[in-house]
């Protein structure tokens, strides 16, 4: 007989002949085992991995600029730098012929070539600007639009992060071995993007991510240069 204050015993002994190994318990431990670190695993990386979410949101007119950031490096190896400028026009009613705020040339070949390079803004409407010689006082009499793009980019950069992107889809696009009288076109397509590091709890904007769409050589023809980087 039992004595009744033993059927209180929470913690009772499990008999021996029930704690026996047996190869079927063996399979469901490692079964079990293999389970648990899978879990384990797969949490692990779900914490580690990067997660990209794609949203979109109107901008904060408040915070916004309403402008976008261009950086351009050409090189024209048959234009005489004097004639060389920059023009930008858009919808809402900006037409500049010749701008000069943050821009460069550097004569080339002595004098025969010029590369330009220009830091300016445009805003966030269509538009186009390019690189001509309109606003030359005097015109060539055979103006020769040949020019490597050494870089063409939008928006501010963030150094020393691996963020993949085309970022400078046109670098090095080379338009030499051309007809002189050959208007080049680059249209593109140009995608804001914004990046968050969650790591730091710090945010910044990315080069504006953009993807070249199409380009456009139009035929020769004699009444006047131009060569139109970029209508947006």
């Amino acid at each position: 007989m039992v004595p009744q204050q033993h059927r209180l015993d929470i913690y009772r002994k499990v008999p021996k002949d029930l704690t026996q190994p047996t190869y079927t318990g063996a399979i469901i431990s490692v079964s079990c085992c293999l389970f648990i670190l899978f879990l384990f695993l797969s949490e692990l990386m779900g914490f580690i991995n990067i997660e990209i979410a794609n949203e979109l949101y109107v901008d904060d007119p408040e915070k916004s600029t309403g402008k976008i950031e261009v950086s351009i490096n050409i090189s024209l190896p048959n234009l005489n730098c004097e004639v060389v400028g920059l023009d930008i026009q858009d919808e809402m009613g900006r037409h500049e012929v010749g701008h000069l705020e943050d821009s460069e040339k550097i004569v080339l070949d002595e004098g025969r070539g010029c590369r330009f390079q220009s830091n300016f803004h445009i805003n966030k409407v269509p538009g186009n600007f390019h690189v001509s010689t309109h606003s030359a006082a005097r015109q060539p009499d055979n103006p020769d639009m040949s020019h490597v793009l050494h870089k063409l980019t939008f928006g501010k950069i963030i150094k020393g992060r691996n963020i993949l992107g085309a970022f400078n889809a046109l670098e090095n696009t080379d338009h030499q071995e051309v007809n002189s009288l050959v208007s080049h076109d680059y249209v593109l397509k140009i995608v804001p993007t914004v990046y968050e590091d969650l790591r730091w709890t710090t945010a910044g904007v990315l080069p504006i991510h953009f993807c070249l769409q199409g380009v456009h050589v139009v035929q020769p023809y004699r009444s006047n240069n131009s060569c139109h980087l970029v209508p947006l």
